[in-house]
């Protein structure tokens, strides 16, 4: 069981837009405990959606969508999603209340191209937005596979993410147990020099042990996964106490 995360929009692949969506939907899945190896950026196409699609349900059971679900032509992504899996549409009444109320409350009225909002696939439950009006859903078109979509605002994606998806991962297992880590920061040694003198330690499932380089300093990452930073810290300590005394007085 993983999850991936896929952000949907050509102005990402463009860098007109910092894709911090992503970090912040990689500290959130580390805090409920779900492994997370892949994040994936695909423009506003259904063709390469759908090779996206057709990669990570072979390799991810918890798909993260996260961009395209706006009124205009080019968001694409529950349409895509749906056609993909072969899987009609239909238009959530409450959806459409909703929108119209929000435009109603600053005294317009809803456009028809906000219709295009309130379409779901068959099967799949809206995701409410408090704050604006693309929803999102959370479905599972095929046993072991879940999609959730979310805008991509951050704002609107942060609150619905704690409003809706973690009530919902919870409810389906996660979140009793955490990833936390330790970086460790060396100075006077090059990376490939600290790496070669704790090498035996990347084998290490829990906990893992990575090298990165930083400007003026390399630094090694201690992550372990358990049911409380407590029980965590205990499974980094001796890692973290044989990395200093292998560093000796490179650490700082």
């Amino acid at each position: 069981m993983s999850a991936e995360v896929i952000c949907i929009g050509t102005e990402l692949l463009l860098g007109d837009i910092l894709n911090t969506n992503c970090q912040y939907l990689a500290q959130e899945l580390a805090s409920l405990g779900i492994p997370h190896y892949f994040q994936t950026v695909v423009g506003d196409n259904i063709a390469r959606i759908h090779q996206v699609l057709n990669t990570a349900i072979n390799r991810s059971s918890i798909l993260i969508f996260t961009g395209g679900l706006g009124p205009t032509p080019d968001d694409l992504t529950t349409e895509t999603i749906a056609s993909f899996f072969d899987t009609p549409l239909y238009e959530d009444s409450t959806i459409i209340e909703d929108i119209s109320r929000k435009f109603a409350s600053v005294g317009r009225e809803m456009t028809p191209s906000n219709r295009k909002q309130a379409l779901i696939p068959q099967g799949a439950t809206s995701l409410p937005n408090p704050t604006g009006t693309a929803p999102g859903i959370i479905w599972q078109p095929k046993e072991g596979l879940t999609i959730m979509t979310f805008p991509g605002v951050p704002s609107e994606m942060r609150r619905m993410w704690g409003d809706t998806a973690v009530p919902f991962l919870k409810d389906q297992g996660w979140g009793t147990s955490s990833i936390y880590s330790e970086m460790m920061r060396f100075r006077g040694i090059g990376e490939s020099a600290l790496a070669e003198k704790v090498v035996h330690l990347f084998d290490s499932e829990n906990p893992t042990v990575a090298p990165y380089a930083g400007k003026g300093e390399v630094r090694l990452r201690v992550a372990a996964k358990a049911n409380s930073q407590h029980e965590a810290e205990a499974l980094i300590e001796p890692v973290a106490t044989e990395v200093k005394n292998i560093a000796g007085l490179d650490y700082i």
